[in-house]
């Protein structure tokens, strides 16, 4: 029914062997906004997708009070990235956020136990990468042939937004490409070499983080790509790095 609410935890790998971070992705009943986080750290860093077409990413509101410090040193603004979708007609589709999980990534050592409702992909192998896609379209696709079937996407999920729109979670396997490798590079170069805004915690909670998020934006699609990356060096988990 049009207006329902959508919940999904994804995650790919194994649940006792390499795994990625946790994905939640939802849209709250009678909404036509979705929201994007990887599950552990969801309270803090979260991605919206609103219906105006205006989208953001960055700190929760909560947080960014509570992190004034940081958010200064990161220009003063809680948003990392912001940005307008595309707006799509008849059969053409707009994908305004990309989850990207290369094999590379995938680690033993992630802590949090996904619960019972968690999606698993399996692992790609060594080459490849999973691909996690927002996609807004019009009612011009069935449930059954959703954008991209004949090219080798996957549903996770779908959703008949409150405002006409339908919104679809899919997943794809692919290689991992030479952009994805570019943005670990750079990345890991970055990390090296830049001191990296620090946000308070309580000391029981010192333990090595689970992800690195790697942002990069692309102007000509108005998309946010995401890369979930092992850690790359000595931060707290919650920083971002744009290439």
């Amino acid at each position: 029914m049009p207006g329902d609410d959508l919940v999904a935890r994804i995650a790919v790998g194994d649940r006792k062997g390499p795994r990625s971070a946790t994905f939640r992705i939802w849209s709250p009943k009678g909404k036509s906004d979705v929201y994007a986080a990887v599950r552990d750290i969801a309270g803090k860093i979260k991605i919206s997708l609103h219906e105006s077409g205006e989208c953001n990413a960055g700190l929760t509101n909560q947080f960014g009070t509570q992190e004034a410090g940081a958010v200064a040193a990161i220009g003063g603004s809680r948003h990392q990235s912001q940005w307008t979708r595309l707006t799509h007609t008849g059969g053409i589709i707009v994908t305004p956020l990309q989850f990207f999980i290369p094999a590379s990534e995938l680690r033993e050592w992630r802590k949090t136990t996904p619960d019972k409702k968690t999606i698993w992909i399996a692992p790609p192998t060594l080459t490849q990468s999973i691909i996690i896609s927002c996609i807004f379209s019009g009612q011009c696709f069935a449930n059954g042939d959703w954008p991209g079937r004949q090219n080798g996407t996957r549903i996770i999920t779908s959703k008949l937004l409150p405002n006409g729109e339908k919104f679809w979670l899919l997943w794809q396997d692919c290689p991992t490409s030479e952009m994805e490798q570019t943005m670990l590079r750079k990345a890991k170069a970055r990390m090296a070499t830049t001191n990296m805004v620090q946000f308070s915690r309580p000391k029981e909670h010192f333990e090595l983080p689970t992800s690195t998020l790697i942002f990069m934006e692309s102007k000509r699609d108005r998309r946010l790509l995401v890369l979930d990356a092992a850690v790359l060096g000595p931060n707290d988990g919650l920083n971002r790095e744009t290439c």
